[in-house]
């Protein structure tokens, strides 16, 4: 996990420098750092529990946090090519119940990289864009089990990463001079990461300048994943929708 977010801070420095030192107008950048009030439902198997209940409101999360980081990068050419990363890291230190399954407390780091290549048809700021790519999993789960249920089996952690290919369309509406319409949808996974993985979010943007926007939307993430059967050791698995308002700062250059 730190690997991973060292190389989207990396990816992130060096981007922003070329930006900084680019002379080519056909180029437009922008980086968007966000929050979302983050909601998790859904279960997790560990080892020998095929499935425990997850259901980790935004509350119990942010009393939990320990660190969180959001942003979104996109470069786009004049010719309608362009491609974006996105990266959203989220550490949960504190145990938190989930009950059933012999699982009293568990604890929950997740970190989701998006890297996808754009082609948008239509205005700059308005059309339909078609893109494709990977979304990048890296997990971290602990838990507590109860000895009483699973003889032998006091504390487990699991670390699991996987890499779905992903398709999708974002469509965006200009409403007026300063407001625009977002919606945004994907899936994947296919069997090659997970069994199946989607995406859809809806926002509205609001151009403070032509240099700031504001986007407030809502997103809902869903992966299913799961990595043999729960009686194989170091087994996995991932059932889970994150979902939530959000609220982004595009800046652009």
């Amino acid at each position: 996990m730190q690997t991973g977010l060292r190389l989207v801070v990396i990816t992130v420095l060096l981007t922003l420098g070329a930006v900084a030192n680019a002379q080519d107008d056909n180029w437009d950048f922008t980086i968007k750092p966000y929050l979302m009030a983050t909601s998790i439902e859904g279960n997790v198997g560990m080892g020998r529990v095929a499935g425990a209940p997850v259901d980790v409101d935004f509350s119990t999360i942010l009393e939990n946090l320990s660190m969180a980081a959001m942003v979104n990068f996109e470069a786009q050419h004049k010719n309608g090519w362009g491609f974006a990363l996105d990266y959203g890291f989220m550490d949960l230190r504190a145990d938190t119940t989930i009950g059933f399954g012999g699982i009293a407390d568990a604890s929950v780091r997740q970190g989701i990289l998006e890297a996808i290549v754009t082609l948008r048809t239509g205005k700059a700021d308005s059309g339909l864009e078609a893109f494709a790519g990977i979304r990048w999993w890296d997990n971290q789960v602990r838990a507590s089990i109860d000895p009483a249920i699973l003889p032998g089996s006091v504390n487990t952690r699991i670390d699991e990463g996987w890499v779905d290919p992903i398709v999708g369309m974002r469509w965006t509406r200009e409403l007026s001079d300063r407001w625009d319409l977002r919606l945004r949808g994907d899936l994947g996974g296919l069997g090659i990461g997970s069994d199946f993985t989607w995406s859809a979010s809806a926002s509205a943007l609001y151009s403070m300048s032509d240099r700031f926007v504001l986007e407030v939307g809502y997103r809902t993430l869903d992966v299913d994943y799961d990595n043999g059967k729960a009686s194989d050791q170091g087994f996995f698995a991932y059932d889970t929708t994150t979902h939530g308002p959000l609220l982004g700062l595009l800046i652009k250059f």
